[in-house]
C-alpha cells in the first residue's frame, strides 16, 4: 500500500510532560529516528510534535536541524492586543511552528468552544501560514443512533466559509470519535476509512478537487503501536493524531517504524 498523499503522524501531548521530561524525550527521539530525519533527504512520513504552549520554544530548540515539525495545541481567536493569557497564531509561527490543532473535542466539550470560535482560530492560522489540523468527530450517543456522518458533515459545513479559498497542502482534518479518545475503545479501521472518505469527498465537493487530493485525513482515538497500521493501511487515512501513546518517545518511534514498514521503506 502506498499513500498518494504524504503521511503525517501528529503527537498531541495535551497538558503533560515537564521540562526535564521533554529534554529526555527529544534526545531519545532523535537517537531513535531513521537517519534521514536528521539528514538532508526528506523522510517518507512527516512527524509532528504538539507540546503544551509554554514548551513550544524548548521543543523547537531540541529538535532543531531535524525533519520533525512542531505545532501548537491552540491559537487565539485574536491577532494580538489586550487578551491576557492568550497566545496568537503570529507568536506560534514566530517560534517556528508549522501546524496548530483546532477544534479538538476536549476544547469543544471542556471549554465550550463554538463553531464560530473554531472558525476564527482557523482564520488566524491561515493568516500566519500555519496549517490547521481541524478536528471533527461524534459522541457515542450519535454513533449508536447512526447519525455520525451527518454530525461530522455539519461540523465541516460550519467551517466552510473559512476554508473556501485555501490551496493544496494547507489543511489537515483529524477524525476523532469522541467516545474513542483516551478510553481504550477504538473505531474499527473500516469505520475510520468510511469517515475519511466522507471527509475527502466533502472537501472535493465544497472546497476543490485539488485540495481534496492533497488534504491529509488523520484518525485519532486510542491509537498505539499495536493498532496504528490497521488505520494507516486504509486508502483514505493518511496518518494519526496520537494522544496518550505519544507521551513516550519509544512508543512514537515504534509507531513510526510500523508505518514505514507498511510503506515498505
Amino acid at each position: 500500500m502506498m499513500h498518494e498523499r504524504r503521511p503525517l503522524l501528529a503527537a498531541n501531548w495535551k497538558q503533560n510532560l515537564l521540562w526535564h521530561d521533554i529534554e529526555s524525550y527529544c534526545e531519545d527521539l532523535r537517537a531513535g529516528l531513521p537517519d534521514y530525519f536528521v539528514e538532508d533527504s526528506e523522510p517518507a512520513i512527516d512527524l509532528l510534535i504538539c507540546p503544551p504552549l509554554c514548551y513550544l520554544g524548548l521543543v523547537g530548540a531540541l529538535l532543531e536541524d531535524s525533519h520533525v515539525y512542531s505545532g501548537s495545541q491552540l491559537v487565539s481567536m485574536e491577532g494580538g492586543g489586550a487578551f491576557t493569557g492568550e497566545v496568537s497564531a503570529q507568536m506560534v509561527a514566530d517560534l517556528g511552528c508549522d501546524y496548530t490543532i483546532i477544534g479538538h473535542s476536549e476544547r469543544r466539550n471542556l471549554f465550550g468552544e463554538t463553531e464560530e470560535q473554531i472558525g476564527r482560530r482557523i482564520q488566524q492560522a491561515f493568516d500566519h501560514d500555519l496549517v490547521p489540523i481541524l478536528c471533527v468527530g461524534e459522541d457515542l450517543e450519535t454513533r449508536r443512533a447512526g447519525r455520525e456522518q451527518s454530525f461530522v458533515l455539519r461540523q465541516l459545513d460550519a467551517q466552510l466559509q473559512y476554508l473556501g479559498d485555501i490551496d493544496a497542502g494547507e489543511l489537515v482534518v483529524a477524525y476523532e470519535p469522541i467516545w474513542a479518545i483516551g478510553t481504550g475503545e477504538n473505531a474499527s479501521a473500516e469505520d475510520a476509512q468510511q469517515m475519511a472518505r466522507l471527509i475527502r469527498e466533502w472537501v472535493g465537493s465544497k472546497v476543490s478537487s485539488k485540495v481534496s487530493e492533497s488534504v491529509q485525513v488523520l484518525y485519532g482515538g486510542s491509537v498505539k503501536a499495536g493498532n496504528i497500521v490497521e488505520y494507516f493501511s486504509q486508502p483514505d487515512v493518511d496518518g494519526a493524531l496520537i494522544g496518550g501513546a505519544s507521551l513516550s518517545s519509544e512508543s512514537m518511534i515504534a509507531m513510526l517504524q510500523a508505518c514505514l514498514a507498511q510503506l515498505r521503506i
